[in-house]
């Protein structure tokens, strides 16, 4: 077993939360249950931690959030070093965390993502996981690898505005990682241009070539149909599908199913046999490299769309406005915003996340 394949981490739960707030800088007030596992449990630790002067609440212009106190920071410095170094110490934004909205924001925007690949048992602190940009992160493991927007953009000035919050790589799968979180998100073509070559030539230097992917990260679906509707803005300067990135995946946040979409589109074996379990139900099957559709029932074109890539989706639409008629296959949390952006012609095939779990379970025996 690779060093990398596993994770125990023996620390307290206190503790654990500490050491995120220690690497967001600030996250939002309602992460903490999430991050130990409960609410009521969290709201006790968060009692404790504010009376010993190891959390802060902050309450300013409508956002709640928690800050580590001085106490905190110096008990991580003690215990974790490692782990926080590079966070409390020096002039990052996570060791003097700013009081505008904005930035606070920020903050959470990126403490949601470290959130996220934590509670789903992905390899996110220093002390468990190899250096970014080296071959070690690239091996085949069972658990996904996170690096955060600091450990990515290493100070560098090319890549400073970039709005991304980091990198995600499990299975030889390489993303750079968006949040959009409730809105459309600001976006520079030419900074995230230069993001992603920044990553396509760190990990060449690595000997690893990359097929420049993207997960895009918001609130719930109804994010999603903002996306595919976006024209840019009045300025052109919110996010719209453009060609920066080969591929695009939207992953609702909200939902604990989405990680079976991850899971999917980072695992291209277990995909494919996926793929070829769907193939069964269509008449005729269509064997062009890229296809559009997955083939044919009944004479009506039949969509796969499950991974939610931005592209793909926009593309399905055209096409069954061309044939005038399609059936689209998704997964049963996609189903209300999918029937929306379609419309009244399409008919939805909506696949149960649970009987596909159990599947994908029965393939691994």
């Amino acid at each position: 077993m690779d060093r990398w394949d596993n994770v125990e981490r023996k620390e307290k739960k206190s503790d654990l939360l500490l050491k995120m707030v220690a690497i967001s800088g600030e996250i939002p007030a309602n992460l903490p249950e999430k991050i130990v596992g409960s609410k009521s449990y969290a709201t006790s630790l968060i009692t404790d931690l504010k009376k010993k002067g190891y959390l802060l609440l902050r309450y300013r212009d409508g956002v709640r959030g928690y800050v580590l106190g001085k106490r905190g920071k110096n008990y991580l410095l003690q215990h974790y070093h490692q782990d926080v170094d590079r966070y409390l110490t020096g002039a990052s934004e996570t060791n003097h965390v700013k009081s505008e909205r904005e930035k606070r924001l920020r903050l959470h925007r990126m403490s949601q993502i470290w959130t996220y690949f934590f509670v789903h048992g992905n390899l996110i602190f220093a002390t468990e996981k190899p250096k970014i940009f080296t071959r070690e992160c690239y091996v085949e493991t069972s658990l996904g690898i996170y690096y955060g927007s600091q450990e990515l953009k290493q100070s560098s000035d090319q890549v400073k505005g970039s709005r991304a919050c980091g990198l995600y790589i499990k299975k030889r799968e390489v993303f750079v990682v968006y949040n959009s979180m409730g809105n459309l998100m600001k976006w520079s073509k030419k900074m995230e241009i230069a993001m992603r070559c920044w990553v396509e030539r760190n990990l060449l230097r690595a000997g690893i070539t990359w097929k420049g992917k993207a997960i895009f990260f918001g609130d719930s679906m109804e994010v999603l149909e903002k996306i595919l509707l976006s024209t840019g803005g009045m300025k052109q300067e919110l996010f719209q599908v453009d060609d920066v990135y080969e591929q695009y995946y939207f992953v609702p946040g909200n939902g604990e199913d989405a990680e079976l979409q991850i899971e999917l589109f980072v695992d291209w074996k277990k995909n494919t046999l996926f793929l070829a379990f769907l193939e069964n139900m269509l008449d005729e099957v269509e064997r062009n490299e890229f296809p559009i559709y997955a083939g044919m029932k009944k004479g009506v074109p039949v969509y796969f769309v499950y991974e939610l890539e931005l592209r793909k989706l926009q593309m399905v639409k055209q096409d069954m406005e061309r044939h005038g008629s399609g059936i689209v296959v998704c997964f049963d949390y996609q189903q209300g915003m999918l029937q929306d952006y379609y419309g009244k012609g399409v008919e939805l095939m909506v696949l149960d996340c649970k009987k596909v779990k159990q599947y994908l379970l029965s393939m691994e025996e």
